[in-house]
């Protein structure tokens, strides 16, 4: 942006980095008039560049960097480059990203539905995670964004079957967010708004009936001060959309296997036949995810079953749904999964990663639409397990961070009693967000300890300690001493192992968790289980 005659100019730079105790990678659309995007500036930015070969994109890093110093040799993959597409970038602002994407804003994007318009939802959901940050004093939050072509549709958001994590390279957009160590939620805005259907109105239209035309006197009146409804012929045929079995399976399949720290935060596909006078959440994607998490409790009672979605009912933990939608005089319908993304990152920022958004301010002048009322919030967060938005004294807010499953696995879940399965903080997402961010904690303790760890060295008992005592100190954990707020007890384990046996009581009311630390320097692998205590 240029300022008075051109004499000052203000350039966004990215912050220098800092750790944030949860980052966001967004996978979506970015739209411009050739599809191309400001990749000089990447190439320029060697903070930037350094995250992103840390990922295993030290190729791509390298040819960005050819590229600006004027190679003139084309290879395969410079298309790509040039349109930045399917590459991690860490964003800390707003205004870098509309630096690297300066028309994201301002062209349209090329699905259009009679509801959502044409404009891609990525934009409109950076600006939400980095809103009521204007001065950005102290903010850590850290965003990573992977554009990904416009061509390849619903499929270019969903994972790959049996993929690993082993070369970077050849991965799709939704492993190569899985490779970003610190990251905790993954957001796909763009494919919320490739799933709503492309003639659903806003209100739906008065249905009269269209005779077909005669021959009238002139002179004759006509009863015609509605608009008539058309043929069923002259209006065009809806396209074929993915089916839930082919969305929410493959997701809860590759979080689990690739990364069980992590959560998808998904809003609810829209209804393509309404019943009501407004839209409502898919039927079909509601019955698919009652069906995966009835067997949650089928599998705590200790019942035998041989449905096929016994084996994802575990998984179901990874993903947290939202409704509704947003609106407001700049989009005309949002995903709210920037919101709610940026407020996640924001309080465990500032308040710790245990702590709940839900009742917490979201920043903005969106409105929830369709507007929901708190009898529909709470059916929705009780079966199947929704986070739902509404406005409370004219500020829009999250109800509560409810999960569709349990955050524990049914083996722990088979040892309670139906008391303790039926008490709501093991369907809460926060819960689940502290989970993973141990697990996290953990395997970075682990990875330090790879080349220079003894088992009968006392620093990874100590390293543990401290790591405990800071989170007591911050008030993650309850008591009154540290002594009662965690145990770490060494197991006996192979000679190159060292294991511990670790409980802790979190300040919210969980009775106790189970952690088991193992670490082997011979083959450096670290490992980080998490159970659940009975009282």
């Amino acid at each position: 942006m240029l300022l008075a005659d051109k004499r000052i100019e203000l350039d966004a730079r990215p912050a220098s980095r800092r750790l944030a105790p949860v980052e966001v990678v967004m996978i979506g659309h970015c739209p411009s008039f050739d599809g191309s995007a400001e990749w000089k500036r990447l190439a320029r930015d060697l903070a930037a560049l350094a995250e992103i070969a840390a990922l295993g994109f030290t190729a791509e890093v390298e040819r960005l960097r050819a590229l600006d110093e004027g190679a003139s040799e084309a290879e395969p993959g410079d298309g790509a480059l040039y349109a930045l597409y399917r590459l991690p970038i860490p964003i800390r602002s707003l205004g870098y990203f509309q630096a690297l994407f300066p028309q994201a804003f301002d062209f349209d994007g090329a699905y259009r539905s009679a509801l959502a318009g044409r404009a891609a939802w990525l934009p409109a959901a950076v600006q939400d995670f980095f809103a009521g940050n204007e001065q950005g004093f102290g903010d850590t939050r850290t965003l990573w964004i992977i554009r990904v072509p416009e061509s390849d549709g619903v499929r270019a958001f969903l994972p790959q079957p049996n993929a690993t994590l082993i070369e970077p390279s050849e991965l799709g957009a939704f492993e190569r967010a899985l490779l970003i160590e610190r990251a905790g939620i993954l957001a796909l805005p763009d494919l919320e708004r490739l799933l709503v259907p492309r003639a659903l109105p806003d209100i739906p239209r008065v249905r009269l009936e269209n005779p077909e035309a005669v021959f009238l006197p002139c002179g004759t009146e006509l009863d015609d001060t509605h608009r008539e409804r058309r043929h069923s012929g002259e209006m065009p045929a809806a396209e074929a959309s993915l089916d839930p079995i082919d969305i929410v399976p493959p997701i809860l399949r590759a979080l689990a296997r690739l990364r069980p720290d992590m959560q998808c935060l998904l809003t609810l596909p829209l209804d393509q036949r309404p019943q009501d006078e407004l839209p409502a959440p898919s039927r079909e994607f509601l019955d698919h995810i009652a069906r995966i998490a009835g067997e949650v409790g089928s599998e705590a009672g200790g019942g035998a079953t041989v449905s096929p979605h016994a084996e994802l009912a575990e998984k179901l933990r990874h993903l947290q749904l939202l409704w509704p939608y947003l609106r407001s005089e700049e989009h005309p319908l949002a995903s709210p999964c920037g919101l709610v993304a940026g407020m996640q990152a924001r309080v465990s920022q500032r308040h710790g990663v245990w702590r709940s958004i839900a009742g917490r301010p979201l920043p903005g002048a969106a409105l929830p639409w369709p507007p929901v009322t708190q009898q529909q919030a709470t059916a929705l967060r009780e079966a199947p397990g929704v986070t739902v938005l509404l406005t409370r004294g004219g500020k829009l807010q999250v109800d509560d961070e409810a999960l569709c499953a349990p955050c524990l696995p049914a083996a722990d879940l088979r040892r309670m009693s139906a008391a303790q399965r039926a008490q709501e903080h093991w369907r809460s997402a926060e819960v689940m967000r502290f989970m993973g961010w141990l697990r996290r904690g953990l395997q970075a303790l682990g990875e330090q300890l790879v080349f220079d760890a003894d088992p009968r060295d006392p620093r990874p008992e100590l390293a543990l300690r401290a790591f405990f005592d800071r989170l007591h100190e911050a008030g993650a954990l309850r008591g009154t001493r540290p002594e009662s707020a965690y145990r770490i007890r060494e197991i006996p384990a192979a000679e190159s192992t060292i294991a511990f046996e670790i409980e802790i009581a979190p300040a919210y009311p969980i009775d106790r968790l189970r952690l088991t630390f193992l670490h082997d320097r011979h083959v450096a692998v670290t490992e980080t289980r998490i159970e659940a205590g009975d009282g």
